[in-house]
């Protein structure tokens, strides 16, 4: 059974690049090899259901929110693998949430879009040894980097890994 099983008109969704996956490598701050257990939501390939806009073929459940089916989402979504893979070498961005982190890897569409990637990091143990959880909540193409960067903070993915790994608080730093 695959971590995502949805038809629309009659197709079998092909989501096997959204499975649950392992992103492992060595952080210097740590001094060894850490896990990543990276899973995703159903968010990286749907959108809000409207009424009137959407097809109610098209309704995916998030467990209570109605979504709708994206197949810009959906296509982008292909490339969320590697973009993932490459977050050892990466900075992200601390969003004004707290909680979030956004992603903004170098993929910029033929229109001039931004394809951020929004996420939570999290302590989280598996078999004895200490790992994290790493959820993928959005990824969908934005016009202005500027408007996703506003109120961020930047820190690079193996000190942010580092800090979460130890319990460390990760506070946005004053802009001069």
């Amino acid at each position: 059974m695959s971590y995502f099983e949805h038809t629309i008109d009659g197709l079998s969704l092909d989501l096997a690049h959204l499975e649950p996956r392992e992103l492992v490598f060595f952080v210097k701050k740590l001094n060894r090899e850490l896990a990543i257990e990276v899973k995703f939501t159903n968010h990286c390939f749907t959108v809000d259901f409207k009424d009137g806009l959407h097809d109610p073929r098209h309704l995916i459940w998030d467990h209570k929110r109605r979504r709708a089916y994206d197949p810009e989402r959906h296509a982008l979504s292909r490339k969320l693998p590697d973009l993932i893979d490459a977050l050892p070498t990466a900075a992200v961005y601390l969003t004004p949430t707290d909680r979030n982190y956004v992603y903004l890897a170098n993929v910029v569409l033929p229109d001039g879009r931004h394809y951020p990637i929004y996420f939570h990091l999290r302590r989280a143990q598996a078999g004895g040894r200490q790992r994290l959880l790493l959820v993928v909540e959005s990824a969908y193409p934005r016009s202005d980097r500027q408007a996703i960067l506003v109120g961020t903070t930047k820190i690079s993915f193996p000190i942010l890994c580092a800090k979460v790994c130890r319990g460390e608080p990760i506070r946005p730093q004053a802009r001069r």
